[in-house]
């Protein structure tokens, strides 16, 4: 149907994430790879001895991220490429440890199995050190003040940062949380479990009380990216598509719960269109920050695609029998 560029040599992508510059970095199998998303080149590989399972971009375009195997993490410089740090993240973890940067590349949070350090990016130096529930997502909100994480019962903890400590627990699923997410302005939260009727759902930061459930999907959720504006978000699923969805304008007056969090909060989200073609589980899903509208998107086969959204043609009635979803 058009509208993406194929990014073929992962036997399968696990995580994609976009740089700045608009360069799509993505993780699988045993290597990182940095894309050119307009010509679907491979800039550079990354290769190690255990699987590459997780990854990050800092958000000052610094330095590239991955968790390995066995609880190992490896930093890159994103301009010279070179390896700039590696260590035994997490003892005794058969995993490769959830990462993420804060804005100024300062500090990095990881986290596996119920720990969650932070350590100082320069050095290497363990910050601090706490422990949650048993986790399986994670998200560091944009002003580095609140990290979400969640857990394998359907708890989504929200921890302070830097100290770490529980400020609320949401009692948002039955099933693991796969997928947490704060919008780029902070007002929500969106989250998605394993096998969950009810959906991805939407939270006011300011009150945490959910505003809303999005339907849609017909398997579970893996991941959720929002646009830089925090009009947007994308999710992917098992269901082999991807989701675009689109706040709209409240017309109730700004009254009840679609108005809880600040002005982002107001209005409700709407799915705009379907992205179609992956031949197997999408597993991850990301938004470009530089307000391009590009998507990347990673599948269980080793494709990962970079979709430009306004060349995406909508899905119509047709499409959406042939690939067994319901749109809208």
């Amino acid at each position: 149907r058009g509208g993406y560029v194929n990014l073929k040599g992962h036997t399968q992508v696990v995580a994609a994430r976009f740089l700045p510059n608009g360069e799509l970095v993505t993780v699988g199998d045993t290597s990182v790879r940095l894309w050119n998303p307009k010509t679907g080149r491979a800039e550079k590989v990354w290769r190690f001895n255990e699987a590459a399972e997780t990854l990050c971009c800092s958000p000052d375009g610094r330095f590239i991220a991955c968790g390995v195997r066995d609880g190992l993490v490896f930093v890159y410089d994103a301009r010279s490429r070179q390896q700039v740090a590696h260590w035994q993240a997490h003892a005794d973890c058969e995993q490769g440890p959830l990462v993420q940067f804060f804005a100024d590349s300062t500090y990095m949070l990881s986290a596996a199995v119920y720990t969650c350090k932070l350590w100082s990016t320069r050095t290497v130096q363990l910050i601090n050190t706490w422990d949650t529930t048993l986790l399986t997502s994670l998200h560091i909100a944009a002003d580095c003040t609140l990290l979400a994480i969640g857990s394998s019962v359907g708890l989504v903890t929200i921890h302070s940062l830097p100290d770490g400590n529980a400020k609320r627990q949401l009692h948002a699923h039955q099933a693991e949380v796969w997928a947490v997410a704060f919008s780029p302005d902070r007002s929500l939260l969106v989250t998605a479990a394993r096998d969950d009727a009810e959906g991805l759902k939407v939270w006011a930061t300011e009150e945490w009380e959910m505003l809303q459930v999005l339907r849609g999907h017909v398997a579970a959720v893996l991941d959720i990216g929002f646009s830089p504006d925090s009009s947007q978000m994308v999710t992917c699923s098992i269901d082999r598509t991807l989701r675009v969805w689109r706040q709209r304008p409240s017309t109730g007056g700004g009254s009840g719960a679609a108005s809880l969090g600040g002005a982002a909060s107001t209005g409700t989200w709407r799915c705009e269109n379907i992205l179609v073609g992956h031949g197997d589980v999408v597993l991850t899903c990301a938004f470009s920050p530089d307000a391009k509208g590009i998507v990347a998107s990673g599948a269980r086969d080793g494709i990962a695609r970079a979709w430009r959204l306004a060349d995406v043609p909508q899905i119509t009635a047709a499409d959406a029998a042939a690939h067994g979803v319901a749109f809208p």
